[in-house]
């Protein structure tokens, strides 16, 4: 993915519309590799959204993810198959002095490590989390690292019946539950089908600490509260 990504930036440079966005993404090479179903994700495997476990599993993902990332671009640095040279965005001693390399660099692998100290970064930027809302539709999973807003929604449609009909659609992840276990309506489901208004805000909050931790970019997400 960090490859893919880079291919696309390349692909993309010279159609920016200013100059400055031409130079800024020579210079830096910022990409932001991310996820989307968390949420569909932690259902099939039985955890609740915002529990203990919840942050235990996102804890080690991200890490793992932001560990491979970190080695691809820098594998990235250096003569690729037609000869062309690729240099660091970063060098090595610049990305070790970061703060966010500190934080994580205990938890490294070895490979990763050697990359990095050997050949620097190819990228400034690589993690962020985006809404994803429009592939997520497409592909009826969860967005982002948001949780499921709801399980169900009521439809209508007119032009099928010749009046107003409403009928009600389930999420594809219950859907698809209560299909395997013959159940007939969401009531029925597991605790750890749970959406966004019965999460404890302190529990969404940490949920997007902990995915934050190991992002070197951004988070982009809805938080649905309350009123009160």
């Amino acid at each position: 993915a960090v490859r893919a990504l880079n291919d696309v930036l390349d692909e993309g440079i010279e159609k920016h519309p200013l100059d400055e966005q031409v130079k800024a993404a020579k210079r830096w090479r910022q990409i932001g590799l991310g996820i989307f179903g968390l949420a569909d994700a932690l259902i099939k495997m039985g955890i609740k959204y915002g529990s203990h476990d919840a942050l235990f599993f996102c804890d080690n993902l991200m890490t793992r993810i932001l560990d491979r990332a970190l080695y691809t671009s820098a594998m990235l640095v250096g003569f690729d198959k037609d000869g062309h040279y690729k240099p660091p965005v970063l060098m090595p001693e610049q990305v070790m002095k970061s703060s966010f390399y500190k934080k994580h660099a205990n938890c490294l692998s070895a490979s990763t490590t050697e990359a990095v100290q050997t050949h620097g970064l190819r990228n400034a930027t690589l993690l962020a989390i985006a809404p994803t809302g429009t592939i997520a539709t497409m592909l009826n999973v969860s967005t982002g690292a948001e949780p499921n807003f709801a399980f169900s929604y009521n439809r209508r449609t007119q032009s099928l019946h010749g009046e107003d009909v409403t009928y009600k659609v389930y999420a594809k992840i219950a859907q698809d539950y209560m299909d395997e276990h013959s159940l007939t309506d969401e009531e029925q489901l597991p605790d750890y089908f749970i959406s966004a208004q019965d999460i404890p805000y302190v529990n969404r909050i940490e949920m997007q600490a902990i995915l934050q931790k190991h992002i070197d970019s951004a988070i982009s997400s809805t938080i649905n509260l309350p009123a009160s």
